[in-house]
């Protein structure tokens, strides 16, 4: 839960960390011993012992302190005196071996100097750190929406905690609450209410829920709190919960904590770990390079679509992306200007069942449109939303709003994960597969997502296009 050092980046900064203390240690002793070379090999004996064990105990003491756990929640001057009692163990436990060498003296003053020097470097580094994350959530970035579940004294210490701590990087979207009437008295009552329990299924289909905080008496709304959970775990929502443990059929769960509250999030899609890290970078350096390479193509496509038909050559249409996020779905243009207008009139010639509507011989497309579906470059300008971090290369197909509004409970789930630029139903036929078993295609995706998976999604969709198979 409010995750802010997983697996790569805790690596990332423990390098970092390394890197500081390593330059600060090496300008130290060029400052006070006149060394004008920055130069390890040049070091006496036991400044390279001092060197090398500080460095390797570093390493121990940090990961015995959890320097390198999730600090949302953490106040600084908690981490600020775990860098302190860490730095100052890890120095004299590096110093013993030093000085056993006694080739020469090992100067106290430098330990001393050191140390001071490396606890404040390390809680500046912190310290930026934290500012960085803190200013780029209050403008909007790397936030979460929560919708809050009930009205208590833990909901109001809940409340309290994300106020004062905007670095956490929460919205509360509103709340709901079984018994509103009589619970007026609390913080919470001062957002949004959203209704009671039975507009649970509204909210999360209408409202961007990234997650739902449960603060329900599981003793008297046992049931009320099972239904919000096979809804959440339906629909790919995060849950924490702050009581005993539900068993689910899709949903896993972890124990974490909200300073000192301590929850179950129970989740039914991939949770950010070092995995979807990889994934978005991925994303980024293969659609950059993509975009770098395919630019004359991409050029003469738009020049074609302009040439041939009047209209613009991108095409923006809304989409529903991540957790029912819109964005502008780009597409170059293969149908004449007001084709959406026209679909009310083509509708009983749907070959598709379900909210979905194609034509395999669609009037409204174009002449060079229908040779940009074929060959699939109409999707092409979506790398541009893969770079903007709206989809990713491997994913559900982002759907139409007017067609998640008619979506049975199951199928939000695939809004649960970004949309992709291709996806087990696109190398499975497209066209050629109906609507439940495409549903059916994407949870099986969220469920057994792997980087392993996307390179196998990847590697089957080049003979799917260039056959254009069920396009």
């Amino acid at each position: 839960m409010f995750k802010l050092y997983n697996r790569p980046l805790g690596a990332a900064f423990r390098l970092v960390e390394i890197l500081i203390t390593v330059s600060g240690f090496m300008a130290l002793y060029s400052y006070m011993y006149g060394s004008g070379a920055l130069d390890i090999a040049a070091l006496p004996v036991q400044y390279k012992a001092l060197l090398g064990f500080e460095v390797g105990f570093w390493v121990a003491l940090s990961g015995i302190f959890k320097l390198y756990k999730s600090m949302r929640t953490v106040r600084f001057v908690d981490e600020m005196m775990d860098v302190v009692y860490a730095t100052a163990i890890c120095l004299a436990a590096a110093s013993i071996p030093a000085i056993i060498y006694r080739e020469s003296q090992l100067s106290a003053r430098f330990i001393a100097s050191f140390w001071v020097f490396q606890t404040g470097a390390l809680v500046l580094f912190r310290l930026g750190l934290r500012a960085f994350l803190k200013y780029i959530r209050m403008r909007g970035y790397n936030y979460k929406q929560v919708l809050i579940v009930g009205q208590n004294r833990r909901v109001d210490e809940l409340v309290d905690k994300i106020e004062e701590s905007p670095e956490f990087g929460l919205r509360i979207l509103g709340y709901v609450d079984p018994d509103h009437a009589k619970n007026t008295n609390f913080h919470i009552s001062g957002y949004d209410f959203l209704g009671g329990l039975e507009n649970m299924e509204r909210i999360v289909r209408e409202k961007v829920v990234d997650e739902v905080f449960v603060f329900l008496p599981i003793k008297s709304y046992y049931d009320e709190i099972e239904r919000i959970l096979n809804l959440c775990e339906n629909v790919g929502v995060e849950v924490e919960i702050s009581t005993d443990l539900f068993v689910r059929k899709v949903a896993k769960s972890t124990i974490s904590s909200f300073d000192d509250i301590t929850v179950i999030s129970l989740y039914s899609s991939p949770r950010m770990d070092w995995r979807l890290v990889v994934k978005r970078a991925i994303d980024i350096c293969v659609s950059a390079v993509m975009l770098a390479v395919l630019s004359p193509a991409l050029a003469a496509a738009a020049v074609a679509v302009k040439a041939t038909s009047a209209g613009p050559a991108i095409f923006r249409q809304k989409r529903k992306g991540y957790n029912g996020r819109l964005f502008d779905c780009l597409k170059f243009r293969t149908m004449v200007v007001g084709a959406e207008g026209m679909k009310k009139e083509l509708m009983a010639l749907n070959e598709m069942d379900g909210p979905v509507f194609k034509i395999k011989d669609d009037p409204r497309i174009t002449s060079v449109g229908r040779i940009l579906r074929k060959t699939s470059i109409d999707e092409l300008p979506q790398l541009i939303n893969v770079l903007m971090g709206e989809m990713s290369l491997v994913g559900p197909r982002p759907p139409l709003p007017d067609e998640v509004v008619e979506y049975e409970l199951p199928c939000l789930r695939r809004l649960s994960m970004k949309p992709g630029l291709t996806c087990l139903w696109q190398v499975s036929g497209r066209n050629n597969v109906q609507f439940d078993e495409w549903m059916e295609l994407d949870r099986d995706y969220i469920d057994h997502w792997s980087l392993w998976l996307d390179f196998k999604i990847l590697l089957k969709t080049i003979p799917v296009v260039l056959r254009c198979t069920g396009a």
